[in-house]
């Protein structure tokens, strides 16, 4: 197959492979991962080209595309040239690799050119630690961001697809448009969520990202996998981006946020711990291992990390010492 001798540039600018790497299907996914198992010496190809496709933003309906390929072909046209040009005046190699890596530059800068327009067009929507806030997107869609989050798009992003990167949590209420416009919620954690209108949560913090459905119908697509989810379903997924599908297991504390509350269900001193660093901005140091096992099963206010710490300190019986964002979590040694 053709694919065999491609270049990490060949791979960027093919349309199979772009889909695959900015909107999968059921198709490019089983292709591309049967491909790479069938070569695993192209991995550093594929790598490359994973990030040249992202940095330059390319999309399969070709305007940008057709942008990147005008400035890549003039790039190579010239590279040649140079080259011949070098090589007669040199007559070997060193000048040529130097050549090539500043040819390289140029078609780094090339693709931030393309994508320096939308860069001056984008929107960002940001909490702080602490900080609960709804926001209305243009389209009459609610978000509601948990603390330490934020949402970007397009400024035009209405007159194309609705599409949305979102890097923490937040809840959405996605309104249905006439023309039954998606709505697409896009993270770093290679995973996204594809709805027309519809009511859900989507966590991407520390690679063990969740998402809930409240209401409607979503499409959630990973690198390996393309789930439909009905209402109450929990998916969670781990660092390898397999997916645990429950339903109504996880209701109540995964929206409990959004009532400022922290709601915990033996949950381990561990994913407490976790809330406090990503809620409120504070390192934690539990001084023995075995007491990141403990469990709690309580309901506490979220609008005060003192509460909280009490709470943990009387149900675990531990002491915990608080110095400016810095606690410290040790035993009890007076029982």
């Amino acid at each position: 197959m053709r694919y065999s001798n491609y270049s990490a540039e060949d791979f960027a600018l093919d349309d199979s492979f772009k889909r695959w790497v900015l909107n999968p299907d059921d198709e490019t996914i089983q292709f591309w991962n049967r491909w790479r198992e069938s070569n695993p010496h192209k991995e550093e190809d594929i790598h490359r080209a994973t990030q040249l496709v992202k940095l330059a933003g390319l999309r399969t309906d070709n305007e940008l595309t057709t942008a990147f390929l005008d400035i890549w072909e003039k790039i190579k046209e010239n590279a040649e040239q140079q080259t011949q040009q070098q090589q007669q005046q040199t007559h070997g190699t060193r000048n040529y690799r130097g050549l090539a890596a500043a040819l390289a530059a140029i078609a780094v800068l090339a693709a931030i050119y393309i994508l320096w327009p939308a860069q001056h067009t984008s929107i960002e929507y940001k909490t702080a630690f602490g900080e609960i806030k709804e926001f209305i997107l243009p389209d009459g869609s609610r978000v509601t961001l948990n603390a330490n989050s934020q949402l970007t798009f397009h400024e035009d992003w209405t007159n194309t697809k609705r599409k949305v990167l979102l890097k923490g949590e937040a809840f959405f209420d996605v309104v249905h448009t006439a023309d039954d416009k998606e709505f697409i919620v896009e993270t770093a954690e290679d995973f996204s969520v594809r709805v027309l209108g519809t009511e859900f949560n989507v966590n991407t913090r520390n690679g063990n990202a969740s998402v809930y459905l409240q209401s409607g119908k979503i499409a959630l697509q990973t690198v390996n996998e393309n789930i439909t989810l009905k209402p109450g379903d929990f998916a969670a997924l781990n660092k390898t981006k397999a997916v645990t599908l429950t339903h109504n297991a996880e209701a109540e504390s995964t929206l409990a946020w959004r009532s400022n509350l922290f709601i915990y269900n033996d949950t381990p001193l561990s994913g407490i711990i976790q809330d406090i660093e990503d809620n409120f901005g504070m390192k934690v140091q539990v001084t023995e291992a075995s007491l990141m096992d403990k469990r709690v099963t309580a309901k506490v206010s979220r609008k005060n990390v003192d509460v909280l710490l009490q709470v943990i300190g009387e149900i675990l019986d531990v002491q915990i010492e608080q110095n400016k964002n810095q606690i410290v979590v040790s035993p009890n040694h007076q029982d």
